[in-house]
């Protein structure tokens, strides 16, 4: 019996014990690449809204103006955008399948004359 409680009272001297846990740091948010950022801005502006980008694969440095959301023969929610560059104007989209997935530039199929 006497080890018994021996044996008990070690156990709680042990479970009080500080423990040496380090608390554990949020994982750091992932660094978007300059065209996602484009693409999140764009999906997500309002009608008219310009915003500057640098190191994108449009130029290194784009200024973009949203214009008009429409849904493309994908079934896909878009944002059209006009991109300012060194080389002049271009046509932009933004799209997305739902409202989790993230907001990707759609492949140019416009040329610089169908502005």
């Amino acid at each position: 019996m006497k080890r018994a409680l021996s044996l008990l009272f070690c156990m709680l001297l042990v479970a009080c014990a500080p423990q040496n846990r380090q608390p554990t740091a949020p994982a750091p948010a992932p660094t978007l690449s300059p065209d996602q950022r484009l693409a999140d801005f764009l999906g997500t502006a309002v009608t008219g809204t310009s915003a500057s980008f640098s190191g994108t694969t449009l130029g290194s440095s784009v200024t973009v103006t949203a214009k008009d959301v429409y849904v493309s023969a994908l079934g896909e929610l878009c944002r059209e955008g006009v991109a300012t560059t060194s080389h002049g104007l271009t046509r932009i989209a933004a799209c997305r399948k739902d409202e989790t997935a993230p907001w990707q530039l759609a492949p140019a199929i416009f040329g610089k004359e169908a502005l």
